[in-house]
């Protein structure tokens, strides 16, 4: 797909869906960011070569791949139906093998490209953002959804590097009201996201 993404809409109807469903967004944040912070504490400081802190570690990484499927999830279901039915969840289940692979897979070729000079990481992470989304919302595995976000992006990368650029500033200023504000700019800013998806695959394509 060629063309330009549009910026403003996206995080207007991000907000929208956040202001009509605040509760919601509220609490699905706590539950799923208070076992993650619970987690990151009590490992902090703590020598990596320890079973026990190995292994709570790999919980939280975990834990943070279940959250990351879940607000992917829901964002979706809010670009479609603006509702969310906790009975999707199940929906999740035979996807979490592709999706945990994917994670890894991207994780890597993202690291690997940081690692060549940062800029190769950038484009990748741009390049291949809604790999994820494809995974979810279309149940391929990892290497199908690779190829596919390679496609969809084609010929949009500044524009989505300009929307990511937004995304991240956004958080960084919910970050500095002593971190409650990302209660209110992370779910805003993931809807935002997941609706720019939908603008490269409509529901139901």
């Amino acid at each position: 797909m060629s063309g330009k993404v549009d910026i403003r809409q996206p995080l207007e109807f991000g907000w929208k869906v956040f202001r009509e469903n605040v509760l919601f967004f509220l609490v699905m944040m706590l539950i799923l960011g208070i076992p993650a912070a619970i987690m990151g504490v009590m490992v902090k400081d703590t020598p990596w070569l320890s079973l026990s802190v190995l292994f709570l570690r790999g919980v939280a990484w975990l834990w943070r791949v279940i959250a990351a499927m879940a607000v992917i999830l829901v964002s979706l279901s809010y670009c479609d139906r603006n509702s969310f039915d906790i009975r999707q969840a199940e929906a999740m289940k035979p996807l979490f093998i592709p999706y945990l692979l994917g994670s890894i897979l991207f994780s890597v070729m993202i690291g690997v490209g940081l690692v060549l000079l940062v800029v190769p990481g950038i484009y990748l992470a741009v390049r291949y953002q809604f790999m994820p989304y494809l995974i979810i919302d279309k149940g391929m595995q990892p290497m199908d959804a690779l190829r596919a976000a390679g496609e969809l992006t084609r010929g949009s990368w500044l524009d989505l590097f300009i929307f990511l650029l937004c995304i991240v500033g956004i958080n960084l200023l919910g970050a500095l009201l002593l971190g409650l504000g990302l209660l209110v700019t992370v779910p805003v800013t993931f809807v935002a996201h997941a609706s720019v998806y939908r603008s490269f695959v409509p529901a139901g394509q």
